[in-house]
């Protein structure tokens, strides 16, 4: 069959090129979330913060993070930061030259994206804990520091993980985004495939199907965690331990 040969691996086929633009799309997935969940905290505490010039940027970071499309977003950083780093380098070594490779704009795009949300799964999920832990933690001798990664902490990550799981689906959709800036990734192998096959129903379909497969994974892994975590916790809806 024809689109047998189409994804058979090897000269004749794509199926090592979509391979590798699998583990590229995963790769850069998994290298912007821990990335974008720290940031996420960093801009919640600058909102948050008594300093007036943090909390104007905290919340002009979200406001812009949020109000620009995700693909606007990454050609801008993508093309800017290279021009910076080129004017950075030729000014510290004339006559040499370094460049941003997409991953790295791809993933510094995304994260940026990505914890604009993220702050605001981390207000709710402080506000979910309340007040009264940090105080516990306090009258308990607790440093700011020690009060706050061992107990407050364990019992934001309950609350935050449902936000911070639909922020990892949308993350995994949203690699697409940096086949733009010709990241070889699944779509821009897609993308290349079909241009040479002219097979648009095949390709695309195929990669459909791989991303259906690895959200509804996640969507698993996310519900096995949320159980995990909420182990010894009282579940008010049903009355049990």
């Amino acid at each position: 069959m024809t689109w047998l040969n189409s994804l058979s691996y090897g000269s004749g086929g794509w199926g090592d090129e979509l391979l590798h633009g699998l583990g590229v799309t995963l790769g850069l997935a998994i290298a912007t979330f821990p990335v974008a969940i720290v940031l996420s905290f960093l801009i919640h505490w600058a909102k948050v913060s008594h300093y007036t010039p943090i909390r104007l940027f905290g919340r002009a970071y979200t406001t812009v993070f949020k109000s620009l499309p995700e693909i606007l977003t990454l050609l801008i950083l993508y093309y800017q930061s290279q021009a910076i780093v080129s004017w950075l380098v030729e000014a510290v070594a004339p006559g040499s030259h370094l460049s941003i490779s997409p991953f790295v704009a791809g993933m510094m795009s995304l994260a940026f994206v990505i914890s604009a949300y993220g702050s605001e799964v981390v207000r709710a999920a402080l506000n979910a804990v309340g007040k009264g832990q940090f105080e516990a933690a306090a009258s308990l001798g607790l440093s700011p520091f020690n009060a706050f990664f061992k107990v407050i902490l364990p019992q934001v990550w309950r609350h935050a993980i449902p936000g911070f799981g639909n922020l990892w689906v949308i993350l995994l959709k949203d690699t697409s985004l940096v086949s733009v800036i010709t990241l070889f990734e699944l779509t821009h192998v897609a993308t290349i495939a079909i241009n040479t096959t002219r097979q648009p129903f095949l390709f695309f379909g195929l990669i459909s199907v791989i991303y259906v497969v690895l959200v509804t994974l996640s969507t698993r892994a996310q519900k096995q965690v949320e159980k995990r975590v909420s182990r010894g916790f009282i579940r008010e809806e049903t009355g049990h331990v």
